[in-house]
């Protein structure tokens, strides 16, 4: 019995001297200046320290201000098919939140909605933005209806994107049971992500065209989640995503709103959009047929012409 005991022992500190070779071995983080010839709109890319985070975001445009939040285990790749029109007739901030994108991911990070807020809120300080749209796609949308309650003097209007909002959302999930599992569950889910297959699976899920599938994709929402820094925080978010306040907060959310949904998404289904929207008091629902979980991916055409038509009504008056 002593000598099974010694050998489970053994096999233990082995196994656990292996895990520990193999997760040391990969990156802490990315950097951006290794991966610029693969980042759409580079040329845009600026980087800003906001509360002790460094932050990157992508700037374009002039005038009245979108400010562009990226879904769970995306970043501001998610905009690039409407980042140029939208930047068009606006100024445009595409930022990667804590824990996402070539932004910083802090091991003991806060990553709940209300604290990614306070983020966008402080980079806006840092670029000197009074006011400005947000435009949030699933969690993002969690995280600018934050912004809404708890900074509304900032958010000037909303665009929520297939958002998360309820605590009940009924939808599919991305991760796998495995991601829960205790103790175990980091080290499977590091040698389940040294392949990108996960990532490409999910995002089978959130895409009703599945063309939109393609490698180049694949590879960019891939390409975090190969760090340490980067499955850690895709953890950390998932234990820290909670609704419950934003949920009982709705009703203090009084700028106007304009709802996007995939009428195919099957990860934050149509009824919690029409649920929102009855929980709103000044929204209007536009549903896209034929369409998944990420209307700004798979339609960016007709997802532009939208938000440009809903922002219109915070331009300037001509002249001022």
């Amino acid at each position: 019995m002593k000598k099974l005991l010694r050998f489970l022992l053994l096999f233990l500190l082995a196994l656990s001297a292996a895990f520990a070779v193999f997760w040391f071995s990969r990156p802490e983080d990315l950097s951006f200046e290794e991966h610029r010839a693969r980042v759409p709109h580079a040329e845009a890319s600026r980087f800003a320290e906001v509360g002790g985070v460094r932050v990157h975001y992508q700037e374009k445009g002039a005038g009245a201000t979108l400010v562009l939040i990226h879904g769970n285990n995306s970043s501001a790749y998610t905009w690039k098919d409407v980042f140029d029109a939208l930047a068009a007739e606006f100024r445009v901030v595409a930022v990667d939140m804590q824990g996402f994108g070539f932004t910083a991911k802090p091991a003991g990070g806060d990553y709940r909605a209300e604290a990614q807020a306070a983020l966008v809120v402080g980079l806006l300080d840092e670029l000197k933005i009074g006011r400005a749209v947000f435009v949030g796609s699933s969690l993002g949308g969690g995280v600018a209806l934050a912004a809404a309650i708890d900074h509304p003097e900032r958010v000037s209007g909303l665009v929520l994107v297939d958002s998360a909002a309820f605590t009940d959302g009924r939808g599919a999930s991305l991760a796998p049971s495995f991601v829960n599992w205790p103790y175990v569950g980091t080290a499977v889910t590091a040698l389940a992500l040294t392949s990108d297959r996960l990532v490409r699976d999910g995002l089978r899920k959130s895409f009703y065209d599945q063309s939109k599938v393609t490698d180049e994709r694949v590879e960019a929402y891939y390409r975090p989640l190969t760090t340490r820094g980067g499955q850690r925080a895709a953890r950390l978010v998932r234990a820290q995503r909670q609704m419950a306040r934003v949920e009982k907060s709705l009703h203090k959310v009084t700028q106007p709103a304009l709802l996007i949904w995939g009428a195919e998404d099957g990860l934050i289904l149509l009824e919690d959009g029409r649920r929102l929207q009855a929980s709103l008091p000044d929204a209007r629902l536009v549903v896209f047929e034929n369409c998944g979980h990420l209307p700004q991916e798979e339609m960016p055409e007709r997802f532009a012409r939208e938000v440009l038509a809903f922002a219109a009504q915070f331009k300037p008056p001509a002249g001022k």
